[in-house]
């Protein structure tokens, strides 16, 4: 397994913890996932990703990836085997707010 880990930047280095890329054998067929204050952006190059969260029966399948925001329950997530995906791991409350809020040109 390959996991190449960066810190981005400024200024995206205020809103982003690191960029990954992951390759692969996944040591685990699936991980479970506590509630988080932050957001999870991956890119899919591979199998299908899956994903099962909260109360739900059965997983999902995200051939092209999935963004995750801010779960306030755990989630099960499976790595297809072999597995290729990209990803960005969010800095608590940092993607909501900043990218959500109404901005507003002035002109002079």
């Amino acid at each position: 397994m390959e996991y190449v880990s960066r810190v981005p930047r400024p200024p995206l280095d205020g809103l982003i913890d690191d960029l990954y890329y992951l390759a692969g054998t996944p040591p685990y067929p699936r991980l479970t996932l506590p509630p988080m204050p932050a957001a999870l952006l991956i890119v899919n190059l591979g199998a299908p990703l899956r994903v099962r969260g909260g109360a739900d029966i059965e997983t999902t399948g995200y051939a092209d990836g999935c963004v995750i925001t801010t779960p306030t329950r755990a989630f099960e997530f499976g790595y297809p085997r072999p597995t290729r995906s990209v990803g960005v791991h969010v800095k608590p409350w940092g993607l909501p707010i900043d990218f959500l809020q109404e901005r507003r040109l002035t002109t002079r």
